[in-house]
């Protein structure tokens, strides 16, 4: 099984995380099933 050290599940805020996880080399997996930004940007 593949281990990350960060996983972001949906792409409304927790996306803001993905630049500090990668500018610190830390593996990452980013999860989400709907279109990308989320509900506030996409229908808020």
């Amino acid at each position: 099984m593949k281990e990350y050290d960060v996983i972001i599940i949906g792409s409304g805020a927790g996306a803001n995380l993905i630049e500090d996880a990668l500018a610190h080399n830390k593996s990452l997996a980013f999860v989400d099933k709907g279109p990308m930004g989320g509900t506030c940007l996409n229908v808020g």
